[in-house]
């Protein structure tokens, strides 16, 4: 999407004129009824927020009272003049119980970044486990540690990582490396968070790595706190996002019903092609993937780990409690969240950045659990992780 002046907004073969609430696309004007295309104006002029049912009401029948299936009405014929059949891939997305946004151009039009080579070695737990692990890219050291669904072979395939990890590669010495129970690394193997931790420094340690950033994203966001905690000579710097220092069960007790019926859901449908699985769990996640990304998450789910494994990892998850490590928290730490993100509440971040002392709190806007590269704030995301990790340079 690109901004032709002032008052001026380009997407696609659409062009967008706020001021004078004129839509055209290839130079001639699209037909669009006047509270259709305010709904556009209003969505552009957000910036990429979700604007709300009631706010867009309010903008569009201002000073009337009207049903909320109106905005649906002007909904459906703003998206049938942009082309779209749907919200899957298209420019205006519904944000599931909140209100809408505007996205740009699709993510299609961007390139999918080459699959770099990789060289997949082993590190040996304290326990006999065997992690794999892989470096790419050259530059200053960084760790990412592992999330729960991962698979090193797989995730550079997938555009929800792609861009990340290329931008991240483009300029470090990345090491990636899949957890216990997880992807390459051995399935059938004790699961705690204890481990967890261990297995962090057996794999930098089979590396030949001393001294390094860190990066968290979801559960690695807890084994990178509790590491730099206990490590702290080891981490140069945190960058931690998405995540949380006290699990569901510790922090909300009177859920455990809740969470043991998911546990079983996640036995049962893990990684299956299932309709109704993937509604329940990849998109409470991720709200505002197309429909490619929720079949790249699909197969995410099938690769990295058994139904069974999965369950167990997610009750580990649960009891994590490393509030008590924060304090000892002393390299540079930046955290950052998805303000809507349904997975893990983003004051769970803002937990984090309470407890660590000097850390810098940054709140994303979006639902989903990871940013994706078509959002509005893709861009900045990444840039502002790298300038962060350039800091010592």
């Amino acid at each position: 999407m690109e901004s032709g002046g002032a008052a001026t907004v380009t997407f696609g073969p659409f062009q967008l004129d706020l001021a004078r609430r004129r839509l055209t696309r290839d130079s001639v004007e699209a037909p669009l009824g006047e509270r259709a295309l305010e709904v556009l104006c209003t969505l552009v002029a957000a910036g990429g927020e979700v604007v709300s049912k009631r706010d867009l009401v309010a903008k569009v029948w201002p000073g009337v009272t009207v049903e909320e299936n109106n905005l649906q009405v002007q909904v459906y014929a703003l998206r049938r003049a942009l082309g779209e059949d749907g919200d899957a891939r298209g420019y205006v997305r519904t944000v599931s119980g909140r209100g809408y946004r505007f996205v740009g151009d699709p993510p299609s039009a961007a390139p999918t970044p080459a699959v770099p080579p990789q060289n997949i070695r082993y590190a040996r737990a304290p326990d006999g486990a065997h992690l794999a692990y892989t470096l790419t890219g050259e530059g200053a050291q960084l760790v990412r540690a592992p999330l729960w669904m991962s698979h090193l072979e797989h995730d550079w395939k997938t555009s929800v990582w792609s861009g990340l990890l290329s931008a991240l590669a483009a300029s470090h010495a990345l090491l990636r490396y899949d957890g216990r129970g997880m992807g390459l690394s051995d399935r059938d193997v004790p699961i705690s968070f204890e481990a967890a931790v261990d297995d962090l420094e057996a794999v930098v340690d089979a590396a030949g790595l001393e001294r390094f950033a860190l990066l968290g994203i979801s559960q690695g966001v807890a084994v990178s706190l509790a590491f730099a905690a206990r490590r702290p000579e080891r981490v140069s710097r945190l960058v931690l996002a998405g995540g949380y220092a006290r699990g569901a069960l510790v922090c909300a007790p009177e859920r455990a019903a809740a969470i043991e019926a998911t546990k079983t859901l996640v036995r049962d449908g893990w990684g299956r092609d299932n309709p109704a699985f993937r509604q329940i769990f990849t998109s409470l996640g991720f709200p505002e993937a197309t429909a490619a990304q929720m079949h790249e998450l699909n197969e995410l789910q099938r690769l990295s780990a058994s139904g069974e494994g999965a369950a167990r990892i997610m009750d580990m998850q649960a009891h994590i409690d490393v509030t008590a490590e924060l304090a000892r928290i002393s390299c540079p730490t930046l955290v950052l969240h998805s303000r809507d993100d349904a997975w893990i509440p983003a004051e769970r971040s803002r937990e984090i950045a309470r407890g660590v002392a000097g850390a810098r709190f940054r709140e994303i806007a979006g639902a989903n659990h990871v940013v994706l590269p078509q959002s509005p704030q893709f861009a900045s995301y990444v840039a502002g992780i790298l300038a962060f990790l350039a800091e010592d340079a």
